[in-house]
């Protein structure tokens, strides 16, 4: 499942060429499955389907185009390159089609698949890259394990997925997996910081002092869904400056649609991370009421249950404050009792 450099070529040459991964930032391209990465395609070893896994869905997309910018030896933008081609979920259900037979529609599965089985633009590799993976539809899937067993030559398609068990076994076993972990750096701001500390307060209060909490329905109430309002907000304001900070590098062909999903693609992947943070949150709200009362073991189990099934219920398109509306309530009774 491994394809060779081009014919003459040899590792110094290979190398010569990895503009494309040189251009990560260190602290990424210092990552062990970057680096892997790396050495396999000087050594010509890289599989013709790779899924990139991890929470981080815009560091994932950095090394996806950085890897195929190197394999294709773009000399401008990936996204621009005639060979480099893209499939993404689309329309409200945010899936990824298989499209209609005898169609050539954009952004489907039988598009990509026509795509790959042309001769390359320009004489070289074709590259694919199918973002969240995890969003095919059971009939685009099917279609494309046909593509990954019996792959078109010079060929490398890359998966991204923040869900890889939520992908299809038999694509999975045929895909060459590497998890990217996110930037152990990642910045928050003020406001996101003193969210994290309010909740934490929410929580040891609910917990130390249950008896005052069950007195005062309200005012727990009335935390909860403050703070719920603030994280809804704080997920739109983060998505909004990312995309604006995005906005050069967005390709000038995409649809409205594309654009939607896109878009709708990245909040997700913010949100997600803020998720993440919860729970780091509520373990540590717990170890520290632990120096005040008996460790709440069984409490945080049902916080973190709470929250996994939050987090099923948002990949399944659910409203955000929907969602996060039944988490908080949730954990307003986990905690008080």
């Amino acid at each position: 499942m491994s394809w060779k450099t081009p014919s003459g070529s040899n590792s110094a040459s290979a190398s010569s060429n990895m503009s494309g991964l040189s251009q990560l930032p260190a602290e990424i391209r210092a990552l062990r499955p970057v680096k892997t990465l790396e050495a396999n395609f000087e050594k010509g070893r890289l599989a013709h389907a790779i899924l990139l896994k991890g929470d981080d869905l815009v560091l994932l997309e950095s090394v996806a185009q950085a890897l195929a910018g190197t394999i294709l030896k773009a000399k401008g933008k990936t996204d621009s390159h005639a060979d480099y081609f893209t499939l993404r979920p689309s329309k409200k259900s945010r899936r990824i089609i298989v499209g209609e037979r005898g169609k050539d529609e954009p952004n489907t599965m039988r598009h990509l698949i026509r795509q790959l089985n042309q001769t390359s633009n320009q004489g070289g590799y074709k590259v694919a890259v199918v973002y969240e993976a995890d969003r095919l539809n059971p009939q685009a899937a099917n279609a494309f394990l046909k593509t990954l067993e019996e792959p078109p030559p010079q060929t490398l398609i890359l998966l991204l997925s923040t869900r890889p068990y939520d992908i299809i076994e038999t694509i999975r076993s045929r895909s060459f997996q590497f998890k990217i972990p996110s930037q152990l750096s990642r910045k928050r701001d003020e406001d996101w910081t003193q969210w994290i500390s309010d909740y934490g307060n929410w929580i040891k209060w609910l917990h130390a002092d249950s008896a005052s909490a069950r007195a005062e329905p309200d005012r727990a109430i009335l935390q909860a869904y403050g703070l719920l309002s603030r994280f809804v907000d704080k997920v739109e304001a983060s998505s909004e400056a990312s995309w604006k900070e995005q906005a050069d590098s967005i390709p000038e062909h995409l649809s409205d649609e594309e654009l939607d999903a896109m878009k709708v693609g990245l909040q997700k992947g913010i949100r997600d991370k803020l998720l993440i943070d919860i729970e780091e949150a509520t373990r540590l709200a717990a170890i520290e009421l632990s120096h005040e009362v008996p460790f709440p073991a069984d409490a945080l189990t049902q916080a973190i249950a709470a929250l996994e099934s939050c987090m099923g219920l948002l990949a399944l398109n659910m409203k955000d404050d929907a969602a996060l509306e039944g988490f908080f309530l949730r954990s307003l009774k986990i905690w008080t009792v």
